[in-house]
Order: C-alpha cells, then sequence, then structure tokens
C-alpha cells in the first residue's frame, strides 16, 4: 500500500476509511487527527486515497508528493486547501501524508489510515476505481465503514457496502466495524435513535454480514470539540456548532454513549439508594474518578515500547522541500529546491521560483520578477 515510498506492507496497519460523497468521511477523520487536515465540502473532495502514516513526534504535517516525472517532493500542509491542491494535481502520481495522530496508538506495526474517494461521483469514474483497487490491495487491515443516519440505505450505498462485504467475508485478516455518522441530525420528534442504529443493523444484515459492532456518532461535533481543545482556528460556523453541541452533550440522553453498545451493555440500571441510574452513567462517574485515563497512560506507555516506526520511513529525507507551489508560505533557503537553476521572487506574491516563464504560484508572467 505504501510500496512506492519503500514502506514494506509488513511495517504498517491500515484502517481504511469508506463511505459514499457526503457521509462526512473526511469530517471523521480530521475528527481523529484533532484538525481540518483533509478538505471537507458538499462535494467529492477525495481524488485519490490519501493515506496518513502515523509517526510519533512529528511536529508538523508533511506531504510527501511523486510526480509523474518521476521527481519526490515534501510540503508543509499549512490546512486543508494545500492537501486540496495537491490531490486535484493530475500531475502528482502519489502522496502521502505523514502526522503524529495523538489518538491513535502504533502497536507492533505503524498506523496508516486511509482516505478514499466517494465512489458515488458521477463526475468522475475514477473515484470509483480507486477506491476499488484500494479495496483490492488490503489483505491486512481495518475497515470503518461510515453510513449516513439520515439517508441508509441509498443505491449507490448498496453497491459500495455489498463490495466491502464480500472483500471482508474473502480476506480473514481484514476487520470491519461500522460507523452512524451525523446522529445529531436526526429529528427527535419524529425518528428514534436507538430505532435508526436497528435499521442500520437490518440494513448491514440483508448484505449477509452477521457479526459486526456499529458506533453512533456526531463527527462534525467530535471534530470542533477536538480542534478547540488543540486551540485550532475554526469558521464562525463550526464554532457555534462546537458551542451548541457542548451544552448539549453534557445531558445524558443526548449522549451517543447512550446507544453505544460498549457503554451500555447490560441495558440495566444500578441501585443507588434512592433512585437508578444508568450503565452509561456508572461508567461516566468512574471515569471521572481519574483512574480511566491513568490505565490509559499505563496502556501507552507500553505501546510505546512496542512501537516499530517504518523501515522506510529513512527513504523519505530523500524527498527535496517544496514550497511557494501548493500553498502561499514562502521559500526563504535551501534554494537546491530548484536543482541550482536561476531563481526569482515574484514580486507579486513574494514566491521564490525556478526558470519556468510563469510563477509557480501566482502564474504572473516573469517580466515583474526579481532576479535572486
Amino acid at each position: 500500500m505504501l510500496e512506492e515510498f519503500q514502506i514494506s506492507s509488513k511495517e504498517i496497519i491500515p484502517i481504511c476509511v469508506m463511505a459514499t460523497m457526503s457521509s462526512g468521511k473526511s469530517t471523521f477523520l480530521n475528527a481523529i487527527l484533532g484538525e481540518e487536515v483533509l478538505p471537507e465540502k458538499n462535494e467529492a473532495c477525495t481524488a485519490r486515497p490519501l493515506k496518513i502514516l502515523n509517526v510519533p513526534g512529528m511536529e508538523e504535517i508533511k506531504a510527501y508528493i511523486q510526480k509523474n516525472d518521476g521527481n519526490k517532493y515534501v510540503v508543509d500542509v499549512s490546512n486543508s486547501s494545500t492537501v486540496s491542491k495537491i490531490n486535484s494535481d493530475e500531475n502528482v502520481s502519489s502522496v502521502m501524508l505523514v502526522k503524529d495522530i495523538h489518538n491513535l496508538r502504533n502497536v507492533g506495526k505503524t498506523i496508516v489510515l486511509v482516505d478514499t474517494p466517494g465512489v458515488n461521483n458521477s463526475g468522475d469514474i475514477r473515484h470509483a476505481e480507486r477506491t476499488k483497487k484500494t479495496l483490492d490491495e488490503l489483505k491486512q487491515g481495518v475497515i470503518v465503514y461510515i453510513l449516513n443516519a439520515t439517508q441508509i440505505a441509498t443505491n449507490d450505498d448498496e453497491l459500495l457496502l455489498q463490495m466491502v462485504i464480500h472483500h471482508v467475508k474473502k480476506e480473514k485478516f481484514v476487520k470491519i466495524l461500522f460507523v452512524l455518522n451525523k446522529i445529531d441530525m436526526l429529528d427527535e420528534e419524529k425518528e428514534s435513535v436507538l430505532d435508526t442504529i436497528e435499521n442500520a443493523r437490518e440494513y448491514i444484515r440483508e448484505h449477509g454480514l452477521r457479526d459486526f459492532e456499529i458506533f453512533p456518532l456526531s463527527a462534525l461535533t467530535a471534530k470542533t470539540l477536538r480542534m478547540k481543545l488543540n486551540s485550532k482556528k475554526m469558521t464562525k460556523t463550526e464554532s457555534r456548532h462546537m458551542e451548541q453541541a457542548f451544552l448539549e452533550y453534557k445531558v445524558e440522553e443526548k449522549s451517543t454513549l447512550c446507544f453505544a453498545h460498549t457503554y451500555n451493555r447490560s441495558r440495566i440500571q444500578y441501585d443507588m439508594g434512592d433512585y437508578l441510574v444508568s450503565e452509561y452513567a456508572l461508567r461516566r462517574a468512574i471515569e471521572d474518578t481519574g483512574i480511566v485515563e491513568i490505565e490509559r497512560s499505563i496502556e501507552g506507555n507500553i505501546c510505546s515500547l512496542l512501537d516499530v516506526a517504518p523501515k522506510g520511513i529513512k527513504s523519505l529525507k530523500e524527498y527535496t522541500e517544496l514550497e511557494g507551489v501548493y500553498s502561499k508560505k514562502r521559500k526563504s533557503k535551501n534554494y537546491e529546491n530548484y536543482n541550482g537553476k536561476i531563481l526569482w521572487t515574484c514580486k507579486k506574491c513574494r514566491q521564490v521560483n525556478g526558470e519556468d516563464s510563469i510563477c509557480l504560484h501566482c502564474k504572473t508572467s516573469n517580466v515583474q520578477w526579481k532576479k535572486m
């Protein structure tokens, strides 16, 4: 899966996120990443599978790019627009992001998050072909399949789900879990969360899968709350959603954990003297004591001892730093970027350029350039 970057499949464990367009796949991944790395739009955002390698200690997000002409570049990822520009560049053959994913731990093998293209983009059949290719290459790993709680069982989703379940049944080392996203967008006066979850379960069973887990989620809320925690910049719309969602999720009945099997397995209530409490309430009270965070820290320390970085990570040093093409970050040093050719600074956008006749960033003619 990352052989083109000289990283062996034996050293990594892929987590492939699959869904039809507008299911919230990129928002889900950004929630895991804790910031808006991947573009989120009400359209197809992912033209090719985007792979994110989990490398603890990486202070900045880097994009390693291979172009059709064989050149290799590394770019600082300042925001999701950088990734969007790289992903839409037809001269790019492969791209891999490298980041410290704080919310996932490498255990024995290095985690690779894979964002696959939405298969229902009728304007570009290559999206479906590239997703199918990613699936065919997956011989060991985890598939996270995202369902839209407001639109279960669409025709496009039927086709993708059938293909994915067929693959899981065939490959015994490939596991699958389901995420029922946008659970917060249900009209509570008309739609029961429990009924929606059961409908999703039945929908999956109809495709021949019996043993699986399904997790209700509001990916947008998870993303914005984590962005707040990590002091990341948000839009006004994201901030409003975050503030409202925080107030709502403080109420037990609103929490998706009330409906999660792992947090409420027995569906029984516990006697607390004068009143009864749910298993969810009891588990949350235990977490509030601090013991769970200590246990997670112990687990994290054990995992860090077992963590094995891919040997191929050393090969990434061969990539040339490239700035001022996919983002507005200025290039100030390391002019070897342009292989010793003539260097110019564009007077309009102040980007360092090579010997091309047009500015790589703003496309201004070189008559306005200043020689370095």
